[in-house]
């Protein structure tokens, strides 16, 4: 988007016409322009005011109410070209909202804490930014009702269609929605790849999209479940494998079995935070047969297991938060070990596993500081790999990706998952809290950048 960029402060007037005054020095040269914010577009006449400040548009309220322009105030970038004024960008956070009608301001959630801190730093970088649910916007009329900070307080407001929407719905069930799922497609369909992290993974379509690419040979062997035969077949064929439900997260569900020398097999089921059911049977088909009646519920996917490194006998994986910057470039936010917690076998830090720094975790498994630099450097590497070769097999945008990789004993890194949700918390107890803010800044400068790119 070409033209004059400058940073402005919305003040209201009152005039039954759609009108904007404009210090002299603001550069307009004509007398009627278009006034577009957001999905909406109005042919407003331009009057220079020298009494205007210079960082200031006076807006009409006439105008205001017909852009959907909802506050005084409101600080804003202003783009001026020969023929349009363009104010914002104007961002939409697809999430959960829930209005609390009699508090007036929206309901806490695990989520809001961090959703505010983006809102924020949107508003500290002159974009206007607010959530909505799927059930909050009419496309065919152009509205939203968002929810947004005025004065550090959340505000209902009506806003038109944003620039671009950044999607942080972190529920399966309402993504599963059928009424809901119709309206996810137009928007998809409507704004292509301005609509960024749109949906959840399945980890069977992850699995074909990054054996088709050049990262292959760092994803174990995996099948979906389709019969009781392969299934066994898959068990027999490894010392572990993994059985994981193919929407899951937070590693529930998932579970492990080992098979001894004696064809003999036991087996961990993550039943929940913490619950791990455990058994064991002579082979495989008769250990099996207790995931006879789960198989048959949900959809699954059969994975090799890998002996990778362990910190103090406890399992050990590494997340990348790999996000897209202010200028569309991929870049490395965090990088971090998670450890499982004593006896379980998923490292999920929301169901008891500790995070720790890399250099930490492989002090056992690789003692030699030269042999942990080779192996974070590979991490690094195969991270950025794996990020593009998602966006090229789902043919979809993202702005961030979860990226879960493992070192074996050998010294070779492997894909363990990737997520187009990854959970970000707005404080660090352990961590960098630098690195933590700009996990959040990043989607936002992201999310700019698309939002002056052409259409």
């Amino acid at each position: 988007m070409n033209g004059k960029r400058a940073q402005v402060q919305i003040q209201t007037f009152d005039s039954s016409e759609a009108v904007i005054r404009t210090h002299p020095s603001f550069g307009c040269q004509s007398t009627q322009m278009e006034c577009a914010y957001g999905g909406r577009k109005l042919t407003v006449r331009l009057v220079p005011d020298a009494r205007i400040p210079v960082d200031t548009l006076a807006v009409s309220k006439t105008a205001a109410r017909r852009l959907r322009l909802a506050a005084d105030g409101w600080t804003f970038y202003a783009t001026v070209s020969d023929s349009q004024i363009r104010l914002g960008p104007l961002i939409g956070i697809l999430a959960n909202p829930r209005w609390d009608k009699a508090k007036q301001t929206l309901r806490p959630s695990g989520q809001l804490e961090g959703l505010r801190r983006m809102v924020e730093i949107a508003e500290e970088q002159g974009a206007r930014c607010f959530l909505f649910h799927l059930t909050d916007i009419d496309l065919s009329k152009g509205n939203v009702t968002g929810y947004t900070l005025d004065d550090g307080k959340w505000v209902r407001r009506p806003f038109p269609l944003p620039d671009v929407i950044y999607d942080q719905l972190v529920s399966r069930k309402i993504e599963r929605d059928p009424k809901l799922q119709e309206k996810r497609a137009a928007l998809s369909k409507k704004y292509g790849n301005k609509f960024f992290n749109d949906g959840f993974f399945d980890k069977w379509e992850v699995y074909e999209w990054l054996q088709d690419s050049d990262v292959s040979s760092h994803v174990p062997e995996t099948i979906r479940h389709r019969t009781w035969r392969e299934a066994i077949a898959f068990v027999n064929r490894h010392s572990m494998t993994f059985l994981k439900p193919l929407h899951g997260s937070l590693g529930l569900g998932i579970a492990r079995f080992v098979r001894a020398r004696d064809g003999s097999v036991a087996y961990e089921l993550k039943q929940s935070a913490r619950s791990v059911v455990r058994g064991k049977g002579a082979s495989a088909a008769e250990v099996l047969e207790a995931f006879r009646t789960r198989l048959r519920r949900r959809p699954y996917i059969w994975q090799q297991g890998l002996a990778l490194a362990t910190y103090k006998g406890r399992p050990v994986d590494i997340r990348i938060l790999m996000q897209r910057d202010e200028s569309g470039e991929w870049k490395r936010t965090k990088m971090f070990a998670r450890v499982a917690k004593s006896g379980d076998f998923t490292s999920n830090l929301t169901t008891g596993g500790d995070a720790m720094t890399v250099d930490a975790a492989f002090s056992e498994c690789l003692p030699s500081a030269a042999d942990r630099r080779r192996a974070k450097a590979q991490i690094r590497r195969l991270a950025k790999e794996v990020a593009a070769a998602v966006e090229a097999g789902s043919g979809r945008t993202f702005g961030e990706l979860g990226i879960d990789l493992g070192i074996d004993q050998q010294g070779k890194a492997w894909i363990i998952e990737v997520n187009s949700k990854p959970r970000k918390a707005p404080r660090s107890e352990k961590g960098r809290q630098d690195l933590v803010d700009l996990s959040f800044r990043r989607p936002i400068g992201y999310a700019i950048y698309l939002a002056q790119q052409s259409s």
